[in-house]
């Protein structure tokens, strides 16, 4: 599906920032001060302990679009995704979605999912997390036993499944929500082979729908090589790369990764690299 960009974004990001502080307590402490007496400074001043997690970030996701982001650890992707989905606040910037449009974030694929309740239990549990009715629940259910293929396994608990198994299910809970922006933070990590390529075909499916696009946030080369239809390379809490050329961007954010490293060592070990994972 060709994306067109005379209709708005599906989302669009603008000059956001966001800090923690290294020590939690002092995110606590802050937190506290800031509610009961006022932010003084100006937020582009850093206090004791804080440090950027994000810095004058801005991109826009188009319908059609498997956005791939990229970045070694520490480098902003997780945070990027939280603010996008809400779990952390927005204190500087913009994050727009189209009207109406429904978001549906995965990080921890199993994450509030009780292993004592059955796989079926959790249905509904997780299925609640999401923002759905019982009777929106009810009506996903064939399409959540269908993709999950769990078969009569769904009515024991779901303590006794396999890592694979579990991720099967909690995949499928998150692709019933129907949702026009599905972001996905290495939640493919879990899982066997097979059930992995059917997500991904998926994924390619999905973005053909009307209003629909991914954000795929994942460090595996070969995963975003295959699947993403443009990279964001994040560095540092900045976006450093932006492009549609997948090769290019994902050479790039090797390069960067290495450049501590003395040139004659860097180039050796991205020759390694670009053998096992481009």
């Amino acid at each position: 599906m060709k994306t067109s960009h005379l209709s708005p974004p599906l989302l669009s990001v603008r000059e956001v920032y966001k800090k923690f502080a290294k020590d939690i307590r002092y995110n606590l402490y802050y937190g506290i001060k800031d509610i009961f007496f006022g932010y003084n400074k100006s937020y582009d001043q850093l206090r004791h302990q804080e440090f950027w997690a994000l810095q004058n970030v801005s991109f826009d996701l188009r319908e059609g679009e498997i956005l791939g982001i990229v970045g070694a650890n520490g480098s902003g992707k997780t945070s990027l995704m939280r603010m996008i989905a809400g779990i952390y606040t927005l204190e500087q910037g913009e994050i727009m979605t189209r009207a109406q449009a429904k978001v549906t974030a995965v990080f921890a694929l199993k994450s509030g999912m009780e292993p004592l309740y059955t796989g079926r239990e959790n249905i509904y549990l997780k299925g609640a997390l999401y923002g759905m009715s019982k009777q929106e629940i009810d009506s996903r259910m064939t399409f959540i036993e269908e993709f999950s293929e769990l078969g009569d396994k769904l009515d024991t608990p779901l303590g006794n499944y396999s890592s694979g198994m579990g991720a099967r299910l909690a995949y499928a809970i998150a692709v019933a929500t129907n949702p026009n922006i599905f972001i996905i933070d290495e939640a493919l990590a879990v899982g066997d082979s097979v059930f992995k390529t059917k997500c991904f075909e998926h994924l390619k499916e999905f973005v053909k729908q009307p209003s629909s696009g991914v954000l795929f946030v994942s460090n595996n080369i070969r995963k975003i090589l295959k699947i993403a239809t443009r990279v964001i390379v994040m560095g540092e809490g900045k976006i450093i790369m932006d492009s549609h050329d997948i090769k290019s961007a994902l050479t790039f954010y090797i390069d960067n990764c290495l450049q501590h490293l003395e040139p004659e060592i860097r180039e050796a070990r991205l020759r390694t690299v670009k053998y096992y994972d481009l």
